[in-house]
């Protein structure tokens, strides 16, 4: 397989688990998902600050939604206004899915389930007290101890609903594409040819290429089975092949000639089953039709992170995040 686009991992490591050589790393994380599970908790629930001055380049580079965003003045502002609107947040890490590249750095995939109390202003608004969950992945590419590359997708729609706020009228309100224009220029890999499902990278691939990118739903039984399901946004389970289908068509028709494309497939496989984390895109210009119901010339860039458990040739589970406020933000521009 062509491995500028897919990464597979043989070696399980956990938390305090076994010993990864990790040059130019603090000896106190035994392997990189250790690593990450360690400083994630340092930052947010122990609100020690300090480890981002110790993990991030101080030129770090993060990608989220239509944006660019430099430097890690940025990053510890960020960490601190949201703890500030959370300070009670929990961060509950789901997955770390990890690989390496030919330089030796290191790339992370990191799932998390967080739970929150709005006990401070945001920027759409007072306090209000609720309390919230959310899932985010940051996928990071890593060496000697620091961060220096992110993608960030976290589930603002579902955030905004559940604090009360009217997502369309924020996005209306919001300035960041105002003062950033939106840009979409994605460094993609080289695109690869449609892998042997019987392989679990090849069984991703071929869904995102055959499904979503050619809309070709007629073997769609050969990725999910009735027991599957598809976790998506807004705390949506979506269960068994026929609901996972029309849930797909529901995104494809929010946009009017969508390019789909796969920036990369990092695979870590297990005794019985494979974890696999896909960083993908979505562009088009939106529709009346499907998720965000507002027609618009505008092209809109929806990056998206996926996170697949397979076992027995098929889909266990899904879980799918991407941005869904940051694309009305940018539809609303």
């Amino acid at each position: 397989m062509n491995t500028q686009i897919i990464h597979i991992e043989t070696k399980q490591f956990k938390r305090d688990g076994l010993q990864q050589n990790l040059p130019g790393f603090n000896s106190k994380y035994h392997n990189i998902v250790d690593y990450i599970l360690k400083i994630t908790e340092d930052i947010w629930e122990k609100k020690d600050l300090e480890v981002i001055n110790e993990t991030y380049e101080k030129d770090i580079l993060i990608h989220t939604g239509a944006r660019k965003i430099n430097g890690i003045e940025k990053v510890i502002g960020g960490t601190n206004d949201t703890l500030a609107s959370f300070p009670d947040r929990m961060m509950q890490g789901e997955a770390v899915i990890w690989s390496t590249d030919n330089k030796g750095d290191f790339y992370s995939s990191h799932r998390i389930l967080s739970t929150a109390t709005n006990q401070g202003s945001t920027v759409y608004g007072k306090p209000t007290g609720k309390k919230i969950s959310f899932r985010t992945v940051a996928d990071c590419k890593i060496a000697n101890n620091k961060i220096y590359e992110e993608w960030l997708v976290r589930d603002n729609l579902h955030i905004l609903q559940q604090l009360g706020f009217d997502p369309v009228e924020m996005a209306k309100k919001d300035v960041t594409y105002k003062e950033n224009p939106i840009s979409i220029c994605v460094n993609s890999s080289k695109e690869v040819e449609v892998q042997d499902v019987s392989l679990p990278e090849g069984l991703v691939n071929s869904l995102i290429t055959n499904v979503w990118k050619n809309k070709d739903f007629t073997d769609i039984e050969q990725y999910f089975s009735e027991e599957s399901t598809l976790h998506a946004i807004c705390n949506q389970d979506v269960y068994g092949v026929h609901n996972i289908t029309e849930y797909i068509r529901s995104i494809l028709k929010s946009f009017k000639d969508p390019i789909i494309n796969i920036d990369r497939i990092t695979s870590n496989r297990k005794d019985n089953s494979t974890e696999i984390a896909a960083r993908w895109h979505i562009r088009g210009r939106s529709t009346k039709l499907g998720v965000f119901g507002i027609e618009s010339t505008v092209e809109v860039f929806v990056p998206i992170i996926s996170h697949y458990n397979i076992e027995n040739g098929k889909i266990k589970d899904e879980w799918m995040v991407y941005d869904g406020f940051d694309a009305l933000c940018q539809i609303c521009n």
